[in-house]
């Protein structure tokens, strides 16, 4: 069975704005639900647990069937946002 991608791909390259914008989607999404949780802990545990989920896998199992290419786009963006996300959070916790 043939796969059809989410993304355009010109010259059989995905067009990478495209599976940033959906990885950008997706991560936002994810968060708002995390921070309903996360929000009830201390910053130090909030800060901890996200440092245990395990972003990369959610989204190479929301792109499954994706090219390789694809995958390491999006892998590389979630990395990316996640290490904000900590940073961030991480900036709370005082010294």
């Amino acid at each position: 069975m043939m796969q059809i991608s989410k993304f355009e791909h010109v010259d059989g390259i995905p067009v990478e704005e495209q599976v940033e914008e959906w990885v950008e989607t997706y991560f936002h999404n994810l968060m708002t639900i995390l921070n309903s949780f996360l929000s009830h802990v201390e910053i130090t545990e909030a800060v901890a647990r996200l440092k245990n989920i395990p972003f990369e896998q959610l989204v190479m199992e929301e792109l499954e069937g994706e090219d390789e290419a694809v995958l390491t786009i999006a892998v590389n963006k979630v990395r990316e946002l996640a290490e904000a996300e900590i940073a961030f959070q991480e900036s709370y916790i005082e010294p």
